[in-house]
């Protein structure tokens, strides 16, 4: 065989990556994480089409809401895709309570007869904890530990009470241990006003800018009215905990119909409420039984605060929500088009908020309430 024709066969025998069968992409693209899926899209028009539609579940924290209390499938919210993801997972507990997560896989449900449910929102498994001691519980709250091994059941209505359990060696949920704080121990919480566990106490906010706290050291004396801060020198009409990535306490509140917004923290050496002018950078997602303050990569979405109220309704995907090596997406079932994620450039401002700084906070004028819903982070 001379050279001429020795040239002519290995140019004829010599593929290039985009050459590669999409059965065998396919194989390739269920062992790599979802987070390089966009890597693998970008090297060519055979390998983008061979790559499915998926949005990351990570990139921000997600509205879990519900069309109706109790009687729906469970659906996320995302307020950078601007759409609804719905799993076919039905709440089928009849005025069942959507009350709080914890880690990125759990929530809790708390049903008219008095049950709390302990439910894994990747899985779908739901275990039942022992009924509460009555029904007058306003919030459920885990503990602010890696392993959420203990739950508390709150009343702020009259007389703060605080019940908890905990996980025993045999991994169930003991009965819960109810103490009643002292009938003086009262403080004028609002409808919405969240618990927060803040240096290990667990801390509830008053109308007035007072501090309730509790230590889980001392479950025995219940829920003590600190003296100060005394008030947050002006009036509001919803207010919000939360505890920042750099563990500060803090509290966003809105007025009426959304305005004015505050945001402010406790100066915990003064013990006085500090207007902040700046979230440096951060995100605030607020307005449910659950705030969280991130750290996002979206720069339109930085150092603003979202509440659940929309200026138009999402569309609704069905899908299913995938784990892939420590990562969640949401993967469609009927197919649809790759997601690239940009920062914002087509941006059209789909959900209420406010930026610290900017002259007035827009009224809720227009917008649609998300109901039934709470906050919650898949990206740990």
């Amino acid at each position: 065989m001379d050279a001429r024709s020795m040239s002519s066969s290995s140019s004829s025998e010599w593929r290039d990556w985009s050459s590669l069968p999409e059965d065998l992409l396919l194989l390739i693209l269920e062992r790599l994480r979802w987070s390089s899926h966009p890597s693998v899209a970008a090297v060519c028009l055979p390998w983008r089409s061979a790559v499915p539609p998926s949005y990351p579940a990570w990139i921000t924290p997600l509205l879990l809401n519900a069309a109706d209390v109790g009687t729906t499938n469970i659906r996320y919210y995302s307020p950078y895709f601007h759409k609804n993801f719905e799993i076919d997972r039905t709440l089928t507990d009849p005025g069942a309570k959507i009350c709080c997560s914890a880690a990125e896989h759990l929530t809790t449900l708390c049903t008219p007869d008095d049950v709390v449910l302990d439910a894994d929102m990747v899985s779908g498994s739901i275990r039942e904890l022992p009924r509460l001691p009555d029904s007058k519980f306003n919030f459920i709250v885990y503990d602010d530990g890696a392993l959420r091994t203990t739950m508390y059941a709150i009343v702020t209505v009259g007389s703060l009470r605080i019940c908890r359990t905990g996980l025993n060696d045999d991994s169930e949920w003991d009965d819960w241990d109810l103490v009643d704080s002292p009938d003086e121990q009262m403080v004028p919480t609002l409808p919405i006003s969240n618990p927060v566990f803040h240096g290990g106490m667990l801390y509830l906010l008053g109308k007035d800018g007072r501090l309730a706290l509790y230590d889980p050291c001392n479950h025995e004396r219940g829920f003590e009215i600190l003296d100060k801060p005394e008030s947050f020198g002006f009036e509001t009409d919803d207010s919000y905990l939360v505890e920042s990535e750099q563990g500060e306490l803090m509290a966003i509140l809105v007025g009426r119909r959304g305005t004015p917004v505050h945001i402010v923290k406790l100066n915990e050496e003064a013990m006085k409420w500090e207007e902040v002018e700046s979230l440096q950078g951060r995100t605030l997602f607020t307005g449910t039984l659950t705030t969280m303050m991130r750290s996002v990569k979206i720069k339109w979405m930085q150092n603003k605060v979202f509440l659940p109220k929309l200026y138009d309704w999402p569309e609704t995907i069905q899908v299913n929500l995938v784990l892939r090596d420590g990562e969640l997406a949401f993967v469609p079932k009927s197919g649809g088009e790759n997601t690239i994620l940009k920062d914002g450039e087509d941006y059209m401002e789909k959900m209420w908020c406010y930026e610290p700084g900017q002259r007035q906070a827009k009224k809720f004028w227009g917008t649609k309430s998300v109901d039934y819903g709470i906050w919650v982070n898949f990206s740990t």
